[in-house]
């Protein structure tokens, strides 16, 4: 498989983790036994990742990562598998909301100053 097409596949899969964990008011409105087998394939997917690749995806992967840890750790306890396997994969620890969309995509057309 082309690499441009497992950083997609694993870009995807990060930001569908991101949205269905969104706040989330309790452990019943989630899939347990799926989230168990997403995040370790995410994990897996992290670790076969060139390390060159992911050097530059880093950054906007820990951005996307604390929001869906932002959103988790209000239902499940700080020491949570998958909370650890999530931040196996950020390099970059940063408290925030489920809502901290501050960043400005690069597609994004610049304001008039």
């Amino acid at each position: 498989m082309h690499l441009y097409t497992q950083l997609y596949e694993f870009a995807a899969s990060v930001g569908a983790l991101e949205g269905y964990v969104y706040h989330k008011k309790s452990v019943d409105e989630m899939d347990m036994k799926a989230l168990n087998v997403w995040t370790g394939n995410l994990v897996d997917a992290y670790e076969n990742l060139p390390s060159d690749i992911l050097e530059k995806v880093q950054p906007s992967l820990d951005l996307t990562l604390n929001r869906a840890i932002s959103s988790l750790t209000a239902i499940l306890e700080k020491d949570h598998e998958f909370l650890e396997r999530i931040n196996a994969m950020i390099s970059s620890k940063k408290d925030c909301s489920p809502d901290d969309f501050q960043k400005k995509k690069w597609f994004q057309k610049h304001e008039a100053e």
